[in-house]
């Protein structure tokens, strides 16, 4: 392999296309354009604080057919200069068409990047992930593409080749380096116990191991002058014998007097040194490192200090490197993160308006055919957003970025709660879904019943899906304990498919379900019973399966949670209902027009008055202004931000002594929004897309306690 120091830069990209104006056109834009892509590079560094790093040189090779680009690939193999990157065509025909052709490629060579090149494809994404599994070096490039997007894909994959093949070039080169001083040591240690074994030849074999060993040696007496060195010690410390035999170290200048009266106390007290390491200077390299080794030995009838100095600069400095590199990747781990709260807000938002107004627009007379086109509508969308939830669920939760609440709740209550969600989809399938729980006296317990709840909806909603007829049971038992903690027995029983022996192990791994053809059969994304293992997990809990293929399956778990005493509320939101719900002044802050518009509407068909405002500045004005109940606020707006408009409504309040429920409302979804909102001086929080009953339940839990508060004083 070649050294971290002789890596080739200039990056060969190959063209897989049957079609020649695409080849111009790649080339047009990765090696006709300098301008551009220069401009390009300076858009980077500005929008990610990058340090710009010149342009790439590209030289780009064109194959017509899946078989010629295999060729190719081959061929470059076997010059030593192979490809960083791959364009293939989806559609080539008569010939492989393109995830054919990549398959061909990976087999001689997987580190190639790869690029899918289509204007329409015959496979889905996940019919792609099937044939070729899942990969960070494939991306998919859809035609016609756009000459800068190109540009980006060529910079960054090539980039990222580059600095694989650097990256094991230099574990190569550290790891022959360490090696190589592995083997000196372990030659000098052996030499040593020989000597020792030998005592009737120990003058003369120390002797010719103290002049061959390529590792420091040097005895002293017991008072620390230097009666002899070896030539490998001379070299290291950049030292003549002549010069400092009959003196210590400290008047050679090696180390400092305080250092090493602290090494001969060491040596004196333990009888032995074994790899200490010290700082050591070298006149003309300056500071550097060493590991020490020190014993006392007799010599004829007199007693020495031998010890053994190792330089371990070279590998202080490759550690150093593995630290910069560590802190790198955890600036990617952030940057990932702030890109999924990115794109969970930009998802999220549009999703709030689709859903939103479809689920209005259902609440209006219809025509049939009508009707079932919007239903389509709104089981396509929210399919879309379980995929997002549990996309960004498993990402916050591999990150180790999800805390569990702590309130207080009906167990009871949040089991049935998600059985009546799932009522009317078992029901459409026909499906008997019942529901048991017995819990005594301890109904009441203390935890966080969204995550459980979400559990106990992922396992029925799959016992939905994967039940053509029969009957679903759920049930949950709480076993009593002197202890405040309370474990809590939950099951769902289906009479469906069930699931092979063989692939039980396997339903709890991300990405996995039960076979490959239930993936094409029932879709989703193999994440959520992965997300219900590590939420059960974090519950203190676990999780298992009983099933029996053709004749069902049980999925069991426990969790452990606080017993809370019975008569505490049941929340807000059920403390106030919604038909007796009073009208309240509700102020609406959003910028995006149609997700202001659904939450007004939401809002009026309650009888509540709404005031509107599409930026912080308009939202603030009206605070301080006009008597609001509550004000729902997005957290991303133009002028003024959500969390600022809250923190100058609180400063305002110091002087009129009235306080504005807050609730943010808002696309982020990320671990630590919820948090950073609460920190702002908000009361509530709730992400889009959103859900009506949830809307006014929040809005009841921060009014309620208010109302009451304020009659108490009356």
């Amino acid at each position: 392999m070649n050294t971290s120091d002789e890596i080739e830069v200039r990056h060969r990209i190959l063209i897989i296309d049957d079609n020649p104006v695409i080849h111009d056109d790649f080339r047009k834009a990765l090696a006709g354009d300098a301008e551009c892509t220069e401009a390009l590079k300076q858009d980077e560094a500005i929008l990610f604080g990058t340090q710009e790093t010149g342009r790439m040189d590209f030289v780009l090779d064109s194959a017509y057919q899946g078989e010629e680009g295999l060729a190719k690939v081959k061929a470059a193999i076997a010059e030593g200069r192979p490809y960083s990157l791959a364009f293939v065509d989806i559609r080539m025909p008569p010939g492989w068409d393109g995830v054919e052709t990549i398959s061909r490629i990976r087999e001689v060579d997987p580190t190639l990047q790869t690029v899918i090149c289509t204007a329409f494809s015959d496979y889905s994404w996940s019919g792609i992930r099937n044939r070729l599994g899942n990969s960070d070096s494939l991306l998919i490039l859809k035609k016609p593409f756009d000459n800068i997007e190109a540009i980006q894909l060529a910079n960054a994959m090539t980039r990222k080749w580059l600095l694989n093949r650097r990256a094991e070039a230099k574990m190569s080169d550290l790891e022959r380096m360490v090696a190589a001083r592995t083997v000196e040591l372990q030659t000098a240690n052996q030499q040593l116990r020989r000597e020792v074994d030998e005592r009737a030849k120990a003058e003369e074999a120390f002797r010719v191991i103290f002049q061959a060993s390529p590792v420091g040696i040097t005895l002293m007496d017991p008072q620390g002058r230097y009666v002899d060195v070896n030539p490998a010690f001379e070299q290291q410390h950049g030292v003549r014998k002549a010069q400092i035999l009959g003196g210590d170290c400290t008047r050679a200048g090696i180390i400092d007097a305080e250092s090493f009266q602290a090494l001969l106390r060491n040596l004196a007290t333990a009888g032995s040194i074994n790899g200490q390491e010290i700082a050591y200077v070298h006149p003309e390299e300056g500071e550097r490192v060493a590991l020490v080794w020190a014993r006392k030995v007799v010599i004829g009838d007199s007693l020495h200090n031998l010890g053994f100095l190792l330089d371990i600069t070279a590998r202080k400095r490759a550690e150093e490197e593995i630290l910069r590199a560590q802190k790198a990747a955890e600036a990617a781990s952030k940057a990932k993160g702030e890109f999924l709260a990115n794109m969970s807000h930009e998802i999220r938002t549009p999703i709030n308006g689709i859903l939103g107004f479809t689920q209005l627009t259902l609440g209006t007379e219809l025509t049939a055919e009508q009707r079932d086109y919007l239903e389509t509508v709104e089981s396509c969308t929210t399919s879309l957003l379980t995929i997002i939830g549990d996309i960004l669920d498993f990402s916050k939760i591999e990150a180790g970025r999800v805390e569990l609440e702590q309130t207080s709740f009906s167990l009871r209550g949040c089991v049935e709660d998600a059985c009546r969600a799932l009522e009317a989809t078992a029901q459409q399938k026909g499906l008997e879904l019942s529901c048991s729980v017995a819990t005594g006296e301890g109904d009441m317990v203390i935890g966080d019943p969204h995550r459980l709840r979400q559990v106990i909806l992922n396992l029925i909603g799959n016992a939905v899906k994967f039940t053509p007829s029969g009957s679903i049971r759920v049930s949950a038992r709480t076993q009593p304990s002197r202890r405040p903690e309370c474990r809590v027995e939950l099951s769902v029983q289906d009479t469906g498919i069930g699931i092979p022996a063989d692939r039980r192990a396997d339903i709890f791994e991300p990405f996995r379900q039960g076979e490959g053809s239930t993936t094409r059969k029932y879709g989703g994304t193999g994440l959520g019973l992965a997300i219900c293992a590590q939420l059960v997990e974090k519950m203190g809990g676990k999780i298992w399966v009983e099933s029996e293929e053709g004749r069902g399956s049980t999925f069991h778990f426990t969790v452990v949670l606080r017993s809370a005493a019975s008569g505490n509320s049941l929340g807000a939101e059920r403390a106030w209902g919604e038909d007796d719900a009073p009208p309240l002044s509700i102020l609406v802050a959003e910028d995006n027009r149609e997700s202001q518009t659904l939450i007004s509407t939401l809002l009026r068909h309650r009888g509540h008055t709404v005031t509107a405002a599409a930026t912080g500045s308009e939202a603030l004005a009206a605070l301080e202004h006009q008597v609001f109940d509550v004000a729902l606020i997005d957290i991303q707006m133009p002028e003024m931000d959500g969390l600022e408009v809250t923190g100058r409504l609180r400063q305002h309040e110091l002087t009129t002594r009235r306080h504005v429920p807050v609730i943010a409302v808002t696309a982020h979804a990320m671990k630590g929004d919820r948090e950073r909102c609460l920190e702002a001086g908000m009361d509530e929080y709730i992400s889009k897309p959103i859900d009506a009953k949830e809307l006014f339940a929040r809005i009841a839990a921060v009014v309620v306690p208010q109302r009451l508060a304020a009659a108490g004083t009356r």
